[in-house]
């Protein structure tokens, strides 16, 4: 609702404001002034229309479905937490092992509820951070906020689809120390340690992941690499957003697909 206000005050402004100083200054005299003020109207506005087109983009995204929203109830097994920041999945009998995630773009947070909940339950502290615009992009450092108070011994950052790659140019930057990182139809565009780990995931059914560069970036994975291929598993079934554009037709149930992902994230942390 907040980027749809934004949005309409920026068109609001792009429109009327050009519009009402113009009619004012043709009240003027003095031609060179009335140049100079409309040039100066005519660079502003077109600015504002700039940033109202982006803000346009960015503010159509993919919602999450209501069952996503459901995973953000509490359990006896796992807490969850809507804080301002992120959503905080704690599993109530573990300190030790956490994943700090970065969505996809342009897909609400909460749609990755039901799979950060099902890692949640099985011993693992997941924190799915919030991103302005739902796009992780624009929220790179967004995993400081749970690193500068984190008691944890392990700590995974995991991404999907542009929020993997996000992930790992947060990594390459980052003094704080990680475990490894998790990849969901996803790759990194920076060279990642050889001191960390990292898991791969991936549906043969994906469209929307470019298998070409998916292969050409293995070569900045560390040596202590594991890789997942998910047969019949797509790229928008990770989360419960509804079917992405151009993406392929799953051969399995979304269900499956993020139980499969859920024991493969499970075996990589915790053996």
């Amino acid at each position: 609702m907040k980027y749809a206000i934004i949005i309409i005050i920026l068109l609001a402004l792009s429109i009327f404001v050009p519009l009402l100083v113009f009619f004012l200054i043709e009240k003027q005299k003095n031609k060179k002034f009335k140049i100079w003020i409309k040039t100066i109207v005519t660079i502003s506005s077109s600015l504002f229309l700039l940033v109202f087109i982006v803000c346009a983009y960015l503010g159509i995204f993919y919602g999450a479905e209501d069952e996503a929203y459901k995973a953000l109830n509490s359990d006896y097994n796992v807490e969850v937490y809507d804080e301002k920041k992120y959503y905080f999945f704690d599993n109530k009998e573990n300190n030790k092992d956490a994943i700090i995630f970065y969505s996809g773009a342009k897909v609400e947070e909460a749609a990755y509820a039901p799979l950060m909940h099902s890692i949640a339950s099985e011993g693992i502290d997941v924190y799915l951070l919030k991103m302005p615009f739902h796009f992780a992009l624009l929220g790179i450092n967004k995993a400081n906020l749970v690193m500068e108070n984190s008691n944890y011994e392990n700590v995974y950052l995991m991404g999907h689809s542009l929020g993997g790659t996000t992930a790992s140019v947060y990594l390459s930057t980052t003094s704080y120390n990680f475990k490894g990182i998790i990849f969901l139809a996803s790759y990194p565009s920076k060279q990642i340690k050889e001191s960390l780990s990292s898991l791969s995931i991936y549906g043969t059914k994906d469209n929307v992941l470019n298998m070409e560069v998916f292969n050409k970036k293995k070569s900045l994975l560390p040596t202590n690499q594991t890789i997942v291929e998910i047969d019949g598993g797509n790229h928008s079934y990770y989360g419960n957003y509804g079917d992405q554009k151009n993406d392929g037709i799953a051969t399995i149930s979304r269900l499956e697909q993020q139980k499969i992902t859920k024991d493969a994230i499970i075996k990589y942390i915790l053996g």
